[in-house]
């Protein structure tokens, strides 16, 4: 490489950029050639070799230093001083033409990166900072609501579940989503692909934007440490706040963990006629508990009414049956008190007999009438 004939874009590089610029490789192959000794010298009869440098550079190094790799100790002492155009000038007065032709592309390349480096730190890229915005998107609604600018999104429940037991956590899913219009949130459905820290974020998601946990009990449940780690948790800090957040759900026979038998349970695997499991989950996990309490209080009137109906009818039948066997008993109880007057007349005057004594009798005893019992 001759300045001569390099491009005036690269001659100007050259000659504003200093030899520290240049990166390892670089060096190394300054130095594979450079530091071993040369016998003929140059045509300006100097060293054709880091002598000769250490000449035409004004350096002198010092006695007692470590002589393996002297082109090194020159970079120390003129990089911050001496321009790459006048470090391959040095060259080719030393007549290590052959230096600069095998370093040309290594030289070029670094000074190329060099200007790369100044560009980037003269306009850098925004660096964007996270926040706790940012930190706090952890569901796939929340990806929409940030970019819309809304609030995050708040679920009415937390759904936890193991994996075996993905049949009953459908049901709870269709039945209060579809037929309840309630919001629930599902760690496999609704989390985040990419999030960090899945347990930090989770009981973050649980604690304050889900109203309640629902926890669906099973043997495989109570097997995971991560779901008994997540329930702990909540039940911890539902302790400390003196907020109830857990609701037991059971589906299956199994053996209730000892955390969780403090808690009133569903039991949806056994039929009872004064609980209906699915309305009193709709009713304590449901936002608008007016609305929920008043849709079951309806219910239960118009139960009410139907059974005070059915009592007043049959107490009506009951009360017409009474007063109908009353009269008839009335009726009995009068009938043989007038027949027995009847027939206790009717013997009476049959056995009274009046005499009639012969015409003269009466004549002569007009005041004798004789009546006789027969």
């Amino acid at each position: 490489m001759d300045l001569t004939t390099v491009s005036d874009e690269h001659l100007q590089d050259f000659a504003n950029t200093m030899i520290s610029i240049l990166r390892l490789p670089t060096r190394e192959r300054l130095s594979c050639m450079l530091n071993a000794k040369k016998v003929i010298p140059s045509p300006e009869n100097i060293p054709r070799d880091w002598r000769g440098l250490c000449t035409l550079l004004n350096y002198t190094i010092p006695s007692g230093c470590d002589p393996t790799d002297p082109i090194d100790k020159i970079f120390k002492f003129c990089e911050a001083k001496t321009t790459i155009a006048h470090f391959i000038q040095c060259l080719q007065r030393i007549d290590r033409y052959d230096v600069v032709e095998e370093t040309e592309e290594l030289i070029i390349s670094d000074v190329k990166y060099f200007k790369e480096q100044c560009s980037s730190l003269a306009n850098p890229a925004p660096v964007v900072a996270p926040n706790d915005f940012d930190i706090n998107i952890i569901t796939l609604d929340d990806i929409n609501t940030s970019n819309n600018g809304l609030p995050l999104s708040r679920y009415d429940a937390f759904l936890l579940y193991d994996k075996a037991d993905i049949q009953s956590a459908t049901a709870v899913v269709e039945k209060l989503e579809t037929d309840y219009k309630l919001k629930l949130c599902l760690k496999d459905r609704d989390l985040r692909p990419g999030v960090m820290f899945e347990y930090q974020s989770i009981i973050k998601l649980i604690s304050d934007r889900c109203n309640w946990l629902i926890i669906i009990v099973s043997n495989d449940f109570s097997n995971s440490p991560w779901n008994r780690f997540i329930m702990n948790y909540i039940q911890s800090l539902a302790i400390e706040q003196r907020i109830p957040k857990i609701i037991p759900c059971v589906f299956g026979e199994c053996t209730l963990p000892q955390e969780l038998k403090c808690y009133v349970h569903l039991f949806f695997n056994k039929d009872n006629p004064f609980c209906d499991p699915w309305k009193k989950l709709r009713i304590t996990v449901s936002p608008n508990k007016s609305l929920a309490l008043t849709d079951s209080v309806e219910a239960n009137n118009s139960y009410q009414k139907l059974k005070i109906e059915e009592y007043t009818d049959t107490s009506t039948t009951i009360i017409e049956k009474n007063e109908v066997v009353k009269v008839s008993s009335e009726e009995n109880d009068l009938m043989p008190k007038t027949k027995n007057v009847f027939d206790r007349l009717v013997k009476t005057v049959g056995n009274i007999s009046i005499k009639v004594v012969p015409q003269k009798w009466s004549k002569k005893n007009k005041k004798k009438v004789k009546c006789t019992s027969l």
